[in-house]
């Protein structure tokens, strides 16, 4: 693939992160040696969870080769991407004392749900500066911070894989900073509200 063809590829996904232009383009080819085993979260296994999910049915659908934006290529719904925004909405209704949404300050744009300052515990909600979960428009996939087991669990069932940098303190993301396939039918919408309600449940630790 030629770098014009490579760099039209990359502005395809959409916005993320990073500028939309070759200076953005060019920081997410420098950091894509350091990507990871998108499988496997270090130093725990969904053993420590007792957390019970289905498996998802299905393939896996293909990731982008770019760790930013980090979008899903294949496996959308037929009509196109399914919203689960409402979902995130639902949760801060649920919860109004606790959780708000804002700008996601990890995609700097579009709406993220946060635990508020004073009740964002220590560990990946605190590494996180407090968001929890943003849907990303272009494919419906979304992305989310879970406890260790969890994000394992999560992964094993066939719903998500980790961010290829997840878990690398220079770049901010805490090591449970999962990708949530977008939802194909109203199957996967149940069972990724599921999972959001886990999030949202273990970051106030109510779960």
């Amino acid at each position: 693939m030629s770098i014009a063809e490579d760099y039209a590829a990359w502005k395809a996904l959409g916005p993320g992160g990073l500028p939309a232009n070759m200076v953005g383009w060019a920081i997410t080819k420098i950091l894509t040696p350091l990507g990871r085993d998108p499988l496997t979260v270090r130093d725990v296994d969904a053993a420590s969870s007792t957390w019970e999910l289905p498996t998802r049915p299905g393939p896996r659908p293909s990731v982008a080769p770019y760790p930013i934006p980090h979008r899903q290529l294949n496996g959308i719904a037929p009509g196109g991407p399914v919203s689960v925004f409402d979902v995130l909405e639902s949760c801060t209704r649920t919860h109004s004392d606790l959780l708000y949404l804002s700008t996601s300050h990890f995609e700097k744009h579009g709406q993220a749900l946060y635990v508020v300052a004073e009740k964002r515990r220590p560990g990946v909600v605190a590494q996180a500066g407090g968001e929890i979960a943003h849907v990303h428009p272009s494919d419906g996939s979304l992305h989310v911070v879970a406890e260790h087991g969890d994000a394992q669990r999560i992964i094993d069932a066939g719903w998500g894989e980790l961010h290829p940098l997840a878990g690398r303190p220079a770049i901010g993301l805490p090591e449970p900073y999962v990708l949530l396939y977008s939802p194909r039918d109203r199957y996967d919408v149940e069972h990724i509200s599921r999972i959001l309600d886990r999030v949202v449940e273990t970051a106030l630790g109510t779960g």
